[in-house]
């Protein structure tokens, strides 16, 4: 490279010029002569450089040379990797990373950074180069990239090792490098200072290896990639690069595996999509490995790769692909990514989809304020999504991997987790009040300082998870039993019926296959909430047979509580059933156990019953009268629970054929179920307002409390979300809004299918052929 200074100096000289005449002549001043020829300013602007010009008496060739050697030199030639070949998709993303770096939002003398963060093998700094690659003519002095080797082999790059390759590709041979990151970090910011660069800094190992390669000024752009959340980057615009969309994904599998043999089978080919986790380096292996075997069709492909055993095996060598790219990330050398790479191991244990913080200590046996923070490390590195407080997410490939490192007896650590579900689902029914007759506080040992409402919404969100560990032919009766004797109000609370019954219908089962493994008391109240499940699924004949057994498992002399209780239930089922004598004279005979036992719950269901039954045999007053003194007295005794009968009143008056009644009492007392907070009590109590309005052909007052009732409880009870839009499909109906009808009459069916739920039958007939 020609520097300028040397060159002006051999044509002042020449002309027989000093310093001081050439700037009187010229008009630059001596200083900025003596600057330029000393070699401490490299590049003149181009006005300096024409007025120096015309003061000297140059030919053509050398005012050429002059102009030459003021020229800044672009960066390096072509310093990127090799573009990928089947870059697919990714078009939001380019044009946000490309829009930023353009300068369209830009702050003047900021540089501009944006961050691109995700898991090894996402496409992070596949998604730079061709960024970079789009972007360079915009960037007069060239591309700088650098790969930092932050999660590889080698160990990270020094920060200095690193500015002193970039240094390179700006065209310093320096005589002496720069002997600290200070010096190196400064001389780079002076180099950046009037040019106009993109930088890229691939594979980044944390914020502090990246701050000293940032440029100073805002005519130069930078890019980052790494496996890790780079927080508190300066300046820094954050972007989270997830997996591809199915179709994006399916046309990478397509491009590495050859059109022919995807589209000879697009479902084999889904599911290959699928069980790499629309990964795209698992994609690309995936697809390379299906052109190579030349016998294999997509389906063995996908066969192999179903067989969680193998399937990193399928996807790479040990040295290489997706086992290794994980592995990769799990490398670090601080303390934080040692503890937290130990503990990702452990988490294989871990059988469910999700998991939760709770969870997760019980399964390592270590308190949660030690475990919470090597969990969100983990999600900085990309190993965990988090996508709620304290939840947690593998990646497929990434669960797969951890499976490998756990230990391989699970036993202890799944007995901790049941132990902790047992807990919380017994510490909810502690808080509302529990027979002291079928239960230990050693069920609950761990969580007993926390309240109601705590655990109610952790069980909110954990309640699929156990509902599965329930299904695993590895937990023993006694747990089993135990589990659903603890989770039964909770699914009755939150009108999670057909979960309900059948973790109820697992405990009933495993006390018939071993009735020494629990309590007696366990069969008669099992019995009881499986039947209430089945009640509110429309199901009375299955849940009052359900009741006849609980009942005699459960006689007067032994049991007087469960006793009443499950004779008041049988009389509300027998009352839908039609079979009306019996069922009076169970309810008589509730409230009589009722008023014996000095309970005001109990008794406020035994008026709730007979007041249902005075309705259906026409004696309104006498139904009035009942209600009233069932909500009476459950104001007077446990008015927190009040909300839950209110909507059944209004449900009862329905049945009995009055439904202004059941209007005016739904309206009047929505404000009590609103203050409870409880969204599922609330939803229910609008669907039935709904439901009155309706049979008062009142279809606009129907269609404003159903949709009040929708967007409450829609995403957090599909049971509950079904009759709703069934109830809206018809109220829009009746406004003559058939295409709208049609659309809640075909989600309701979608739903009602899922559960199994007989309302089906129903909605299919009202959507005719269609359905």
């Amino acid at each position: 490279m020609t520097e300028f200074g040397p060159v002006l100096r051999r044509f002042r000289k020449a002309a027989g010029v000093s310093q001081e005449g050439l700037a009187g002549v010229s008009g630059v001043s001596v200083e900025a002569i003596k600057t330029l020829e000393a070699g401490r300013r490299r590049y003149p602007r181009a006005q300096t450089v024409e007025l120096l010009a015309d003061s000297l008496p140059l030919d053509v060739d050398e005012r050429a040379e002059l102009m030459a050697a003021a020229t800044r030199p672009k960066a390096g030639s072509d310093p990127l990797p090799v573009d990928v070949v089947d870059f697919v998709g990714r078009a939001e993303q380019i044009a946000e990373v490309s829009d930023l770096l353009s300068g369209g939002d830009q702050t003047p003398g900021v540089v501009v950074i944006t961050a691109i963060a995700g898991m090894g093998g996402v496409g992070k700094t596949a998604l730079a180069v061709r960024v970079a690659r789009d972007l360079a003519d915009r960037f007069a002095d060239g591309v700088l990239y650098v790969n930092l080797r932050g999660f590889g082999v080698g160990g990270p790059m020094t920060p200095l090792e690193a500015l002193s390759a970039l240094l390179q590709q700006l065209g310093f041979a320096l005589q002496r490098p720069p002997e600290s990151v200070e010096e190196a970090a400064a001389l780079f910011r002076t180099a950046c200072a009037t040019r106009n660069l993109l930088v890229v800094l691939d594979n980044a190992a944390a914020v502090e290896q990246v701050v000293p390669l940032l440029p100073g000024t805002a005519t130069c752009a930078v890019i980052v990639t790494s496996r890790r959340a780079l927080v508190g980057l300066p300046g820094a615009r954050p972007l989270e690069l997830g997996v591809l969309a199915e179709d994006e994904a399916l046309a990478l599998l397509t491009s590495a595996a050859g059109r022919e043999r995807v589209e000879r089978d697009p479902q084999a080919a889904l599911k290959v999509v699928a069980l790499c986790g629309s990964l795209p380096l698992a994609l690309r292996i995936a697809g390379t490995r299906l052109a190579a075997e030349s016998t294999w069709t997509v389906a063995d492909l996908a066969r192999r790769l179903a067989d969680e055993s193998v399937r990193l095996d399928v996807l790479g060598a040990a040295e290489s692909g997706v086992r290794a790219s994980i592995a990769l990330s799990l490398a670090g050398a601080s303390a934080q990514d040692v503890a937290a790479a130990e503990l990702f191991g452990l988490l294989g244990l871990h059988e469910g989809d999700e998991l939760d913080l709770k969870v997760a200590a019980r399964l390592v046996d270590r308190p949660e304020a030690e475990v919470e923070p090597l969990l969100e490390h983990l999600v900085d590195l990309h190993l965990l999504e988090s996508g709620s407080p304290r939840r947690y997410q593998f990646h497929d490939l990434v669960r797969a991997y951890a499976r490998e490192l756990a230990p391989a007896d699970r036993t202890a650590a799944r007995e901790r987790v049941l132990a902790l579900y047992v807990a919380m689902a017994w510490q909810a029914r502690v808080k509302l009040g529990v027979s002291r007759t079928w239960y230990d506080e050693q069920w609950t040992a761990g969580v007993e300082h926390l309240e109601y409402d705590e655990v109610m919404a952790w069980l909110d969100a954990e309640a699929g998870e156990i509902l599965a560990a329930a299904r695993r032919p590895t937990i023993d009766r006694a747990t089993l039993v135990k589990l659903a004797g603890g989770m039964t109000r909770f699914w009755i609370i939150r009108r999670r019926h057909t979960e309900g019954a059948e973790l109820g219908e697992l405990a009933l089962t495993a006390l018939r296959e071993d009735p020494t493994c629990a309590s007696e008391l366990a069969l008669s109240r099992i019995s009881y909430h499986v039947a209430a499940h089945y009640s509110s699924r429309s199901d009375s004949e299955t849940g009052a047979a359900h009741l006849r057994v609980a009942i005699a498992a459960a006689p007067m002399e032994t049991d007087p509580l469960n006793h009443v209780v499950c004779t008041i239930a049988l009389a509300q089922d027998l009352e839908r059933l039609d079979q009306l004598d019996e069922a009076t004279e169970l309810a008589r005979s509730g409230l009589e156990g009722a008023l014996q036992l000095a309970n005001e719950i109990i008794e406020s269901d035994a008026h709730f019953s007979i007041g249902s039954l005075a309705g259906r045999r026409g004696h309104f007053a006498e139904q009035d009268e009942a209600f009233n003194l069932a909500t009476a007295t459950l104001r007077r005794s446990r008015p927190e629970i009040l909300h839950l009968l209110l909507p059944d009143i209004g449900a009862s008056y329905l049945r009995s054929g009055r439904p202004e009644s059941a209007r005016t009492w739904l309206r009047d007392h929505l404000p009590d179920s609103k203050r409870s907070g409880d969204k599922a009590a609330i939803a229910e109590h609008l669907h039935w307002l709904g439901v009155a309005e309706t049979a008062l052909e009142s279809h606009d007052g129907a269609r404003l409390a159903l949709t009040e009732a929708l967007n409450v409880i829609q995403g957090s009870n599909d049971e509950l979300e079904a009759q709703i839009r069934h109830a809206l499909g018809t109220a829009l109906s009746g406004l003559g809004l058939a295409e709208p009808a049609r659309e809640q009459w075909s989600s309701a069916l979608e739903l009602y299918r899922r559960y199994g739920l007989p309302q089906a039958a129903e909605v299919r007939s009202l959507l005719g052929s269609d359905a």
